[in-house]
């Protein structure tokens, strides 16, 4: 009797083991086998840590494509402001002029002088578009092109000074030996993020051949125009100038950060015209 009673019951209800979820079977009743609805707390556990796998992934991803993006960016903004600033000092040497010269009074020649201050620092006189007031000369400006150690800058000014009324208005590289030009500097701002700047002045074709420029300081200043000019530009990008501004107080870790991120720009300027420069 007991047997029949098991056998009967096993029949109705079996329990059964699928996946770790509970299946009942009712047979008597035609009911198909099926799993519980629920998860376990393992699946879900898993599942969480899958998913936190992905999101963690593809912040990773995002995270670096967006540096990628943005050093490129910065390599590229890099690019153009040094050509650009290459260019522009390119074009203005082109203009250069340098020599002896009449005085616009009855004062014999005076010399029109390219000065070198410092290897960062070049000051010549060059022509300017429009006539200048005495209306006998032409218009000359003098030019600066410096590096400013404090800003990591370079800067460009432009300066035409006249003599002070009654005295004719004349240019100040007539009027004095000793132009006030040289004596000071006023510069606006080229281009930042530059770490060296260079002037390699090569005053005949015998220096240039030995790789002979000039050394400064002291200064040095030309009656004439040199042969040729040589610029070069080291710069960094802004991310890049903050590090190396960082390591300030590590020397020897700034200069091989500097020489694995900088870049070297250069360019060569010939003066045609070395012979001097005749104003009237």
């Amino acid at each position: 009797m007991q047997a029949m009673i098991e056998e009967q019951i096993t029949s109705i209800t079996k329990s059964r083991s699928y996946g770790g979820r509970s299946l009942v079977c009712r047979p008597a009743s035609g009911i198909r086998c099926l799993p519980s609805a629920a998860f376990t707390l393992i699946e879900v556990l898993v599942a969480m840590t899958v998913l936190s796998i992905m999101v963690l992934m593809v912040a990773n991803i995002f995270q670096s494509s967006s540096a990628s993006w943005n050093i490129g960016t910065q390599k590229a903004d890099m690019n153009t402001a040094a050509r650009a600033a290459l260019d522009f000092m390119a074009r203005e040497l082109a203009s250069a002029v340098a020599g002896p010269i009449e005085k616009p009074v009855s004062e014999g020649a005076d010399y029109m002088q390219f000065r070198q201050e410092s290897p960062s620092d070049l000051r010549f006189l060059a022509l300017a578009n429009e006539p200048n007031a005495s209306g006998n000369e032409r218009a000359i400006r003098g030019v600066f092109f410096y590096l400013d150690p404090t800003e990591y800058s370079l800067r460009a000014g432009q300066k035409v000074k006249t003599a002070i009324p009654p005295t004719p208005p004349t240019l100040d590289c007539y009027f004095s030996t000793s132009p006030t030009w040289h004596n000071s500097r006023e510069g606006n701002l080229l281009i930042t993020n530059v770490w060296e700047l260079n002037f390699y002045v090569y005053t005949n074709e015998t220096d240039l051949r030995n790789g002979n420029y000039i050394i400064t300081p002291p200064q040095k200043t030309l009656s004439e125009l040199p042969l040729c000019v040589d610029i070069g530009l080291v710069m960094l990008s802004d991310d890049d100038m903050k590090r190396t501004l960082a390591l300030n107080g590590d020397v020897s870790a700034q200069t091989n950060f500097v020489a694995r991120n900088s870049k070297l720009y250069s360019t060569r300027v010939y003066f045609p015209n070395r012979k001097g420069y005749g104003g009237r």
